[in-house]
């Protein structure tokens, strides 16, 4: 079903994920959680709903494939930077937590999906411009949209520094420092 112009509608938006070392250890990991620019289906939202967002300063659901039965652990300290919304995931002691940390640490692609109710109208590009974003959840998922989005995964511990001196193999100390790197230049 097409949305009406100025309809009010539910909405999931998925984003990819690249990893780096977090540079605080409040989190598990630091998501861009979504972009203002087009997703895969040419959907753009306005950045000043990401204000919004950011000045609530509640924390937020973390869920698992947008699954209400499955929750991950929460969100927070949800900044705007540019033109995107950037959050701290800090993940629960359950046995999904875990796995999902798991799957972090070992540099799985992962995506992050935002679940929120909003305002949309047709846009230029073919898709839906939001605004006015009730952000309701943002989920880890398997299959991302958003091309801008960007995780950036604790690394327990591990920095560049311990690496070159660890006794980390020469390709997981390359892996690391090249994701950290790329995910620098995206938050940017």
């Amino acid at each position: 079903m097409a949305p009406r112009l100025g309809a009010t509608m539910d909405h999931r938006r998925w984003d990819s994920v690249t990893i780096e070392k977090a540079d605080s250890g409040r989190f598990d990991a630091r998501f861009v959680m979504s972009a203002a620019s087009p997703d895969r289906v040419r959907d753009t939202i306005d950045p000043a709903s990401f204000d919004a967002i950011a000045s609530k300063g509640a924390p937020l659901i973390a869920l698992f494939n947008h699954d209400t039965s499955k929750i991950i652990g929460a969100w927070s300290e949800l900044t705007r930077r540019t033109d995107k919304l950037v959050g701290g995931l800090t993940l629960a002691g359950t046995q999904l937590g875990q796995m999902v940390r798991q799957l972090i640490s070992d540099g799985v692609p992962l995506g992050a999906s935002i679940g929120f109710r909003a305002k949309g109208i047709e846009n230029p590009q073919g898709g839906i411009h939001w605004s006015d974003l009730d952000l309701i959840e943002c989920s880890i998922v398997a299959t991302p949209a958003h091309p801008r989005a960007v995780q950036i995964a604790k690394s327990y511990g591990i920095t560049l520094e311990c690496l070159a001196t660890s006794g980390a193999s020469v390709a997981a100390r390359k892996r690391a420092a090249l994701a950290i790197v790329a995910a620098k230049r995206a938050v940017k």
